[in-house]
């Protein structure tokens, strides 16, 4: 560690010292603190969450953890830097906390706090405690437990989550089954509503078939400082067919490694806030094991799964159910093949039409639209 990132540590802690634990002695406020990723972005649940909560609950202050220059919190809300004055006075005296992951190591919930876990996402892979040869380090493992002890409510989308989820976070939080609040706009969404997504991304031909490429990353892949690599099967050189643009999503594990790419019929949308506006905008996602492939399903629209090591990825990561059987779309090993099902979407779609009714069915049967209504009355009331 050279001196300038010694001063920023030492600095940081003294900042915890002098501003966060004093501000743990002091009244709780009617404010609730939003995290998505660690400030990476704002989205996923917790923004549906913060949108409605702003028409029904106007006494609360609304405050999200941003990363300035980056993103910044939505209109009437406040952007506030992990670790600033700021920042750490509101984690102390927010009396409702909304997060999506976990906030950092020395975070400490105090009584009076509500603290509500929206997780982000329905798992294929095994999660938390499940994970096989765990690669996660010491401290995230003792962050997450100790975390997992202090939520009081964990959404669950469904009854497969619900069976999964208090094993593999060693939680006692009470599960609410009522949905994911990210995945409420796909259930309905106008003609008008999807081309205004497309044109803000450049794409003004409603003829235009775009797919969208959304990677997991890789637990073993990792770069010279440390962070994971980016996973880009598909790619700005990839000769997608006539009439076909490539959306490529990075993961939020991989920002670190990410570079702006561009290309004909190739936009970058890594850092594009809202996802669930790319579920609208796309035509057919292409996806290995993330679980966008639950969220992106209640769009109805088809999917294709490239995945060239899910032999040793199922070995290693292991998956909750038998995968090769139940997806809702073709599981093909090279980027050829991607490209040559994409000019078969009609038939596609036709040959798994069962298999993606009984996936709805398991993964689906709660996202109706309402579920951040639901959400809001089970913790505000």
């Amino acid at each position: 560690m050279n001196l300038f990132a010694m001063a920023k540590s030492f600095k940081a802690r003294l900042a915890r010292k002098l501003v966060y634990l004093p501000s743990r002695s002091k009244p709780l406020q009617q404010s609730v603190l939003f995290e998505s990723f660690s400030g990476k972005q704002v989205g996923d649940s917790p923004l549906d969450i913060a949108i409605e909560l702003q028409k029904t609950h106007p006494e609360l202050s609304l405050i999200w953890t941003i990363t300035p220059g980056q993103n910044q919190a939505p209109a009437g809300m406040v952007g506030l830097k992990q670790g600033s004055t700021r920042w750490l006075k509101a984690l102390a005296r927010s009396k409702y906390l909304v997060n999506n992951a976990n906030f950092p190591s020395y975070f400490r919930k105090r009584d009076g706090q509500i603290y509500l876990q929206t997780w982000h996402g329905t798992p294929l892979k095994m999660i938390g405690n499940d994970i096989r040869n765990n690669r996660t380090s010491k401290v995230y493992q003792d962050t997450m437990i100790r975390e997992a002890g202090y939520w009081d409510y964990l959404i669950s989308p469904n009854p497969y989550c619900s069976a999964i989820f208090p094993k593999a976070f060693t939680t006692g939080a009470r599960l609410l089954e009522l949905g994911y609040p990210r995945n409420d706009r796909l259930s309905g969404f106008s003609h008008d509503q999807r081309q205004a997504i497309r044109q803000s991304l450049g794409v003004s031909d409603p003829n235009q078939t775009l797919v969208l490429y959304a990677p997991t990353w890789r637990d073993a892949e990792r770069g010279s400082k440390g962070g994971w690599e980016a996973v880009d099967y598909l790619n700005e050189n990839s000769q997608l067919p006539t009439g076909y643009t490539l959306l490529y999503r990075g993961h939020a594990n991989t920002h670190a490694s990410h570079k702006k790419r561009a290309a004909d019929n190739f936009i970058d949308v890594t850092l594009y806030p809202d996802v669930a506006n790319l579920f609208i905008a796309a035509d057919v996602l292409v996806t290995d094991y993330s679980s966008v492939m639950f969220d992106f399903s209640v769009t109805g629209k088809p999917i294709i799964f490239l995945t060239p090591d899910i032999e040793s990825y199922e070995r290693d990561r292991g998956f909750y159910f038998d995968f090769r059987s139940e997806a809702p779309g073709p599981i093909l090993l090279s980027a050829p093949e991607v490209l040559e099902a994409l000019t078969k979407l009609p038939k596609l779609s036709k040959d798994y039409a069962e298999k993606y009714r009984a996936w709805r069915d398991k993964f689906n049967p709660k996202d109706d639209g309402n579920a951040t209504a639901r959400v809001i009355k089970a913790v505000w009331k």
